[in-house]
């Protein structure tokens, strides 16, 4: 059942940085076009590493927690639940490397659950209503011609899973020290993208 609020996953390993005032700029748009959201920092959710131990490839129906051997011991479903349930859902996340950050792809490795239950027809997550998802990509790096592929291709089939298509990410260089995302053409943009995510989700 769809909630009448947004998510925004808030991707940063680096309290008070350019991703965390992204996401609370997209949270602003949301606002402005008359919704809700919440803000997820996934640094402070504790997500062990998937074990490639094969339990969710096994059939049985299970769902929630228990797609999953490690389920019950971290808090991984914790930040799962809101992408079957949030009317918008957005990204802020650094680019390191050329990826997304380590603690964010760990996350994203667990959700191989969803793959499997996608593969059975789990009726609870194939009947899902389409949205599209919307994503604002840091980097610090000012050049690289696919400074932002690699992240953005795991995202998209990651989304997958949940029905969700990826609208084109908000990329943006050259963006490295704490407030070195402070302009007006910059906050515009990103509370325009978080409106514009709204809009479309009512």
């Amino acid at each position: 059942m769809m909630t009448s609020r947004a998510v925004i996953y808030a991707c940063s390993h680096r309290r008070g940085g350019n991703s965390d005032r992204a996401a609370q700029w997209l949270a602003a748009g949301v606002r402005e076009a008359g919704g809700q959201a919440d803000i997820l920092y996934v640094r402070d959710h504790e997500v062990r590493p998937c074990l490639a131990c094969g339990y969710c490839d096994e059939p049985g129906g299970r769902r929630g927690r228990d797609l999953c051997v490690l389920g019950p011991g971290d808090a991984a479903w914790d930040l799962f639940e809101p992408l079957l349930t949030a009317r918008a859902v957005l990204f802020a996340s650094p680019i390191y490397f050329y990826h997304l950050p380590s603690m964010f792809k760990t996350w994203i490795d667990r959700s191989q659950q969803f793959w499997a239950a996608r593969a059975e027809g789990a009726p609870w997550l194939t009947e899902l209503p389409r949205r599209t998802a919307r994503a604002v990509f840091l980097a610090g790096r000012p050049r690289g011609d696919k400074l932002f592929e690699g992240a953005t291709v795991t995202l998209k089939y990651f989304l997958h899973n949940f029905a969700m298509p990826l609208d084109e990410p908000l990329a943006f260089r050259g963006v490295d020290e704490p407030d070195d995302l402070t302009g007006r053409t910059e906050r515009e943009a990103i509370t325009g993208l978080g409106r514009h995510a709204w809009e479309e989700a009512s």
